[in-house]
């Protein structure tokens, strides 16, 4: 509301120095959401139909590749638009996080990551400003999620990165083509670099690609768990082998 820092207060409030106060919860998260503005993120039957998937390892290497592509010390990491939490959890693993929050326009994506990894839970609108200091994050991670690149570049410490995820022009075609997931745009990276341009500069790059073998169950989780989840679909999938095709970018803040 006003800019100022938040401290605990009485009970489980926040307050700053102007006398707002804001209520936590037990949870361990915090909404920072304006209601009025009909946003409400991902429901959680979709949230879990990508628990699900996540958890049968199939995008393991895009994990893998998010990794290598950061330094091996520990980060202050702000995941935007965590959904179940699931990347945050395998950064953990991998010894790079040292403290966390978990931010989403969903409350049940929020609950559900900081019940996965035990971080800080912020629901918020990612086109807003966001309630986060400036500097105060070295890792700012968005797989296949929205990107605000000045609220993005403001959180970030100079020497800090951004990591997005995004799909390839053949990702999940095969499930595309039997009409279970919606077609997706096209120029996909000339847009990212255009949504990035004034406040990022490219570090690095990697096009993560394979085929996997999907069975009938594991189609419908892909197909349920983004934004195809939101229709009814035009096919079926008995099973065979499908393509994931996605790109892991990094990018370091431009000097101001």
């Amino acid at each position: 509301m006003c800019g100022e820092d938040l401290s605990p207060g009485d009970g489980l409030a926040l307050r700053c120095p102007s006398g707002h106060s804001h209520d936590t919860n037990k949870r361990g998260w915090f909404t920072a959401l304006d209601t009025s503005r009909g946003i409400s993120g991902d429901p959680r039957e979709l949230l879990e139909a990508r628990r699900d998937l996540l958890g049968t390892g199939i995008y393991s290497p895009i994990a893998d590749a998010i990794t290598e592509l950061l330094p091996e010390e520990p980060l202050d990491v702000v995941d935007a638009g965590t959904g179940t939490g699931w990347y945050l959890a395998q950064l953990q693993r991998s010894g790079r996080v040292r403290e966390a929050l978990a931010l989403d326009a969903s409350s049940a994506a929020v609950a559900m990551s900081v019940s996965g990894t035990g971080a800080a839970g912020l629901v918020a609108d990612t086109w807003q400003p966001l309630p986060v200091r400036s500097a105060r994050s070295d890792l700012v991670l968005c797989v296949f999620a929205p990107r605000n690149a000045s609220e993005f570049s403001r959180v970030l410490r100079p020497t800090g990165t951004l990591v997005v995820v995004t799909p390839g022009t053949t990702h999940l075609q095969e499930l595309r083509a039997a009409g279970l997931v919606m077609d997706m745009q096209e120029d996909k990276d000339a847009r990212l670099a255009d949504t990035l341009s004034g406040h990022f500069l490219a570090a690095g790059r990697e096009e993560v690609r394979y085929e996997t073998h999907v069975d009938s169950d594991t189609g419908r989780l892909l197909a349920d768990m983004g934004p195809s989840g939101h229709h009814v679909p035009r096919g079926g999938w008995s099973g065979g082998a499908v393509t994931v095709d996605v790109t892991v970018s990094s990018w370091r803040p431009a000097a101001p």
